[in-house]
């Protein structure tokens, strides 16, 4: 008996009340596939832990001024950023390096419900954040969301995720199975597996199907609309006010840029979540119909990967398509490098240098920008005198003019 059997040598009279005997074992994953989910999965959750912890520095530390848009971003990093904590780590421990479940009733109940609090929180950020760019752009005059509003309507999200995901908590339980080998006829083995209460399979599959339809197809379908109409706004309106070709096209941009920024990582979460969705929701009771027994943990694994590979992804998508985001990336980098005495000072004070000339003095009220412009003329001491005395110093007056934003 080679070691990756060593989990299942607890015999079935010795093992926890409630064993059930099997017919035949459960699929084991080979070890070639073991090794590389060590690998991945490790790597996939250093990146999206550090990548999403950053995003929320440069948000609330970097940028400065906290915009609407960046807090729905930064509520996609904290969703993300925890099922790097919590949902990666402890896949690839049960599934791949003991194919057992370690944890306890607990954790068994926690971890299902807690993926699926995040997964829900982070689909209707999303649909939140895209309602908000749509009604600032088809609808620019009415009142938009203020920051205290956003920070409200989170944990609203929140709130709707724990309630919405319960029923998993609920349903959760450890259950003991007791098999024999093919290799081995005499010895038992007995293995703690996660999973549902096992309801009728009627009954599971209209649950299943709802979650499905709920939290993946109707938020992607309106999305899908959201982004289309934007999208079409964009190409045939221009901005209000006075006509002004350079501020216009400035402001066309800036919009295309967020509207591209949300519809890719939209996009991506419909890519990376489909397979598993339909895994877990659809295919799960047809397993043994679809797939040789044999092949399911390469199933298993390929789907798994592409959803949990979502949370490590938009980090690099804000930063590819945010100039804000990728000067953050940058200025940390810099800093990290920094610190660790990779960077000679030559080097260092280039770099501080050139963030200095990015510090230009501006001037901004009610999103009107005042023109300080240098005129000669005489000062008056005194407005109700008549006296006033000839000055050539150039004196600073403000003179207000239109913003180019």
């Amino acid at each position: 008996m080679d070691s990756m059997n060593a989990t299942y040598t607890i015999a079935c009279n010795a093992s926890p009340i409630g064993a059930t005997y099997v017919d035949s074992a459960p699929p084991i994953p080979p070890p070639y596939l073991q090794a590389t989910a060590v690998f991945v999965y490790t790597l996939l959750s250093i990146l999206t832990v550090g990548g999403n912890a950053l995003v929320c520095l440069i948000v609330f530390q970097y940028m400065g001024v906290i915009t609407v848009t960046n807090l729905f971003i930064a509520n996609l990093a904290v969703t993300d950023l925890l099922i790097g904590l919590f949902c990666i780590p402890i896949v690839l421990i049960s599934d791949y390096l003991l194919s057992d479940w370690p944890f306890g009733t607990f954790m068994c109940k926690f971890t299902s419900f807690a993926q699926s609090v995040f997964v829900v929180c982070t689909v209707y950020t999303l649909i939140a954040m895209s309602v908000d760019r749509y009604i600032a752009i088809i609808h620019p005059l009415k009142p938009k969301l203020t920051r205290k509003q956003c920070r409200i309507l989170i944990g609203l999200l929140w709130t709707f995720s724990l309630v919405f995901s319960s029923p998993i908590f609920i349903d959760m339980h450890v259950r003991h199975t007791c098999f024999h080998r093919d290799t081995d006829n005499i010895t038992e083995y007995t293995q703690t597996i996660c999973e549902t209460v096992g309801l009728p399979l009627s009954i599971q599959t209209a649950y299943n199907v709802a979650t499905l339809t709920i939290i993946y197809l109707i938020p992607l379908c309106v999305l899908t609309i959201v982004y289309i109409r934007l999208g079409w706004q964009l190409h045939q309106t221009h901005a209000p006010g006075e006509a002004h070709s350079e501020r216009d096209a400035k402001i066309k941009k800036s919009k295309q840029k967020v509207i591209k920024m949300c519809f890719v990582v939209v996009i991506m979460f419909g890519v990376c979540w489909f397979p598993l969705q339909l895994y877990t929701n659809i295919l799960s009771p047809y397993l043994d119909r679809i797939f040789h027994q044999e092949y399911v943990p390469h199933v298993y694994f390929a789907f798994h990967l592409m959803a949990m590979s979502n949370s490590c992804v938009n980090p690099a998508i804000y930063g590819v398509m945010s100039s804000k985001f990728r000067d953050g990336y940058l200025h940390y980098w810099h800093r990290l490098i920094t610190c660790c005495g990779l960077v000679n000072n030559r080097f260092r004070m280039k770099q501080e240098r050139r963030e200095s000339m990015k510090l230009t003095p501006t001037f901004q009220h009610n999103h009107k920008t005042y023109e300080l412009t240098l005129k000669t003329h005489d000062i008056e001491f005194d407005r109700g005198s008549n006296t006033s005395v000839p000055c050539s110093i150039p004196l600073i007056s403000s003179q207000r003019v239109s913003s180019n934003d």
